[in-house]
């Protein structure tokens, strides 16, 4: 294998076959790369999390570059054309939508009430870019116009969100998990067909609240915001969250 590249917390190979190999590791990024630091086990906990959604995914006629898990932190996919647009499925208000919020620059969606942690009726879904120095939001209209996507596409696109926000907030539920928002990439195969890419449900991409802490009025994170707000070992979270998920 060749190395063909290192992002904030995987390292990414190129397979002889052409296939890409994703290497989980145990570094971890905030603030756009200001705070970094690395914490046992968090790349095993990404790898397996990842493949544990992609294959329920796959079962749920939502088509993935996922192949196989090939260690305890790599996964082989399909190698794609990424798209140059991050998608944030939201389902409760918190991280930059808040933020923005505070500071005057967006309205909540319309039904939900003006605080941090409150739930979006029916949801919402955003766009982000994803190749350039500090991603920041983007409109359906600017990425029409970019040529980064088709209408088509986009309405694609949000549609697959949409459903894989329906099959992963079901589940988590009932192990008394909130899924707040996440955030998924797509890419293209040669011949134009639209899979999911990157990775999917770990605590890298996803924010995740502890049901019976959120009854209460807490914020109980399962997720990189352990690190991002200093709120204890990131790596004894991502366990907890990795235990959960998957125990029958």
């Amino acid at each position: 294998m060749k190395l063909i590249g290192k992002g904030k917390s995987k390292d990414i190979y190129r397979a002889d076959n052409g296939d890409i190999v994703f290497e989980f590791t145990d570094r971890v990024t905030a603030f756009d790369g200001v705070k970094k630091a690395e914490y046992a086990h968090k790349g095993e906990v990404c790898c397996e999390l990842a493949t544990y959604w992609f294959k329920i995914l796959e079962k749920e006629s939502i088509h993935t570059h996922f192949k196989k898990k090939i260690s305890t932190n790599r996964i082989r996919v399909a190698n794609l054309n990424i798209l140059p647009v991050e998608v944030i499925w939201r389902n409760y208000v918190a991280g930059s939508l808040w933020r923005r919020f505070e500071r005057g620059e967006i309205k909540l969606p319309e039904g939900t009430d003006a605080r941090e942690g409150a739930p979006i009726p029916n949801g919402m879904l955003e766009f982000t870019t994803k190749f350039e120095t500090v991603d920041r939001p983007v409109n359906t209209e600017e990425i029409i116009n970019s040529k980064w996507m088709t209408e088509d596409e986009l309405i694609n696109i949000g549609e697959m969100t949409r459903k894989i926000n329906d099959i992963m907030f079901k589940r988590l539920l009932r192990k008394d998990i909130i899924l707040a928002d996440f955030k998924v990439e797509f890419g293209k195969t040669p011949k134009g067909k639209i899979l999911l890419a990157d990775e999917v449900g770990t605590p890298d991409g996803c924010r995740f609240w502890d049901k019976q802490a959120y009854v209460r009025g807490e914020f109980l994170s399962l997720d990189k915001d352990v690190f991002r707000k200093n709120k204890g070992d990131l790596s004894a979270a991502y366990l907890e969250i990795f235990d959960r998920i998957t125990k029958d």
